[in-house]
């Protein structure tokens, strides 16, 4: 086992090093979704104003908030970036440990230090991992359990049973579904895995406790918030796949976002060929990868080379090693993976593909391409030149590939500071934009309620329960209304604020944020013509 223990030496080092690199050069996060809810919903939910305040942050108001928890209470503490930072790194630095881990358990053969401190380097600097590093994305957490699931059901083979293999697979892919809906493709990659995974009269045992597992565990991070969910707006899903659950806090939509998704099957198949070049076919900010095409490459070579289940290490390794009992049995477990592995990543992409098309999604499969693209040229090289070719492959990933800028800001303490003017009692702040802006809400006196009339969710022109609410409060309300607005004025924002006879009614008072310019403006009133009262 020393070998064994030098390589998980190695993989944990080089895991903490290029994730503690990355941490310090991207420095603090500062992306659209900690503007928008990261931040405000957990605080909401947990200091009881989510009741009252309606979709200060947009659609994205009613995200589970549960595994953002402790960021936002190291937030609400005064914590700078630095420490929370490093909260934010320890998924990033597991999932590249998996990663690492998984690498020299799938070709066990050719392991180094020199291997793995390349395919660390190559895994670290994807266009989905490198910026995400650190980051309240999540994205990380779903490839950290996904990894972590993959690495033991390849350390399972011939070692455990179905059940003390499919159990914790199914408790880590549904812990990473539950935490963010998004992980529900890779849960489908290891329903797939599980169903060419061993002999068929085992199949029942590896599906029941790989459900059993994910249900328990999604039941775990999902239940608290989908409970909420149901008891205050009929839909644990709120307010995505609301055309089933037909709440009448929103529309009948299922609310996706569609906008990456492949128009035609040529689309389906070119994807990874349009990764190539720079662009926003998947993802707002440009970006490009050829982790997916050489990936995928790199799988295809991997199952050639593993065609053979009988495959011994002599075949690869010169020398002593031939007679390594230990090693041959790691080769021939490597080659029992074939069909599973083939099958996570053909229904997980798929999946991916058809489901959302956002290439943040895609990070455990990133991750995976990465690790698979440097340990074949180790295989394919493994008598000379090993070293060489695999700095080559290096180069010629990382030089094409463009990383999406999200935001980041110098890092400071506290991380995030908000301070408001005092108000004068019973007021109510309404929002009119799609900025985000709902971490200052936060910050609100809690006796404060924030609604939104109009964002990517709330349309004054578009009559739901909750637009409804607001309407009548904007109507009735006899205390003061304030619009929170970022200071660049939103002119279409004015327009929907007449729609509620609303207007700027007096010099905006500046609020102090550390994360947007942003301003508090008395709002004057006039009579209005009823737009969703009327109707009920």
């Amino acid at each position: 086992m020393p070998a064994e223990r030098a390589s998980r030496r190695t993989a944990a080092l080089v895991a903490l090093f290029f994730t503690a690199i990355a941490t310090i050069a991207l420095r603090q996060d500062a992306n659209w979704d900690l503007r928008n809810y990261h931040l405000y919903t957990p605080l909401a939910w947990l200091e009881g104003r989510l009741a009252g305040d309606i979709a200060p942050a947009q659609l994205q108001s009613w995200h589970n908030p549960i595994v953002d928890i402790p960021f936002a209470l190291m937030v609400r503490a005064g914590l700078g970036g630095v420490p929370i930072a490093i909260w934010l790194a320890i998924p990033s630095l597991l999932a590249l440990y998996f990663g690492l881990r998984l690498l020299d358990t799938l070709m066990p053969a050719q392991r180094s230090r020199a291997r793995t401190w390349i395919a660390g380097f190559v895994a670290i600097t994807g266009a989905a991992v490198y910026p995400g590093t650190a980051a309240i994305f999540n994205d990380h957490i779903v490839a950290a359990f996904m990894l972590g699931a993959l690495l033991w059901l390849a350390q399972s083979q011939q070692r455990r049973g179905p059940v003390a293999t499919w159990l914790p697979i199914g408790l880590m892919a549904g812990a990473a579904a539950g935490f963010k809906l998004t992980g529900v493709t890779y849960c489908l990659g290891f329903i797939a895995a599980a169903a060419v995974a061993g002999p068929v009269r085992q199949l029942p045992l590896r599906i029941g406790a790989l459900a059993v597992g994910g249900g328990v565990a999604a039941a775990l991070c999902w239940g608290p918030w989908g409970w909420y969910l149901w008891q205050h707006h009929g839909n644990p899903l709120f307010p995505y796949f609301n055309q089933w659950f037909l709440s009448p806090d929103t529309i009948a939509d299922s609310w996706r976002d569609k906008r990456y998704l492949p128009e035609s099957a040529v689309e389906i198949l070119d994807a990874p060929l349009r990764l190539l070049r720079r662009s926003r076919d998947f993802s707002e900010p440009l970006l490009a990868d050829p982790r997916v095409l050489l990936g995928l490459c790199a799988l295809a070579a991997w199952l050639w080379l593993r065609r053979d289940r009988r495959i011994e290490a002599a075949q690869a390794v010169p020398g002593p090693a031939q007679a390594d009992p230990e090693l041959i049995a790691a080769e021939q477990n490597a080659a029992a993976l074939r069909w599973p592995l083939l099958a996570f990543v053909a229904v997980g992409y798929f999946s991916w593909l058809t489901f959302y098309g956002i290439y943040r999604y895609l990070m455990p499969l990133e991750l995976l391409f990465s690790l698979l693209i440097v340990g074949i040229v180790s295989m394919l090289f493994a008598q000379r030149w090993t070293r060489t070719a695999m700095l080559i492959a290096m180069v010629l990933v990382i030089a094409p590939t463009k990383h999406p800028n999200w935001g980041r800001d110098p890092f400071r303490s506290p991380m995030i500071e908000v301070t408001f003017p005092a108000l004068p009692q019973g007021s109510i702040v309404l929002t009119s934009t799609e900025n985000p802006i709902a971490h200052a809400v936060a910050f609100l006196p809690r006796e404060v309620p924030a609604m939104a009339i109009r964002n990517n969710f709330m349309d004054p022109q578009r009559c739901t329960r909750l637009q409804e609410r607001v309407e009548r409060t904007v109507a009735t309300h006899p205390g003061p209304l304030w619009l929170l607005r970022p200071v660049r004025v939103d002119h279409p924002a004015a327009e929907r604020m007449a729609l509620y006879g609303l207007s700027v009614g007096g010099a905006c008072l500046p609020v102090a944020d550390s994360l947007a310019e942003i301003e508090l403006c008395p709002l004057a009133r006039a009579p209005f013509a009823p737009i969703c009262v009327a109707g009920k």
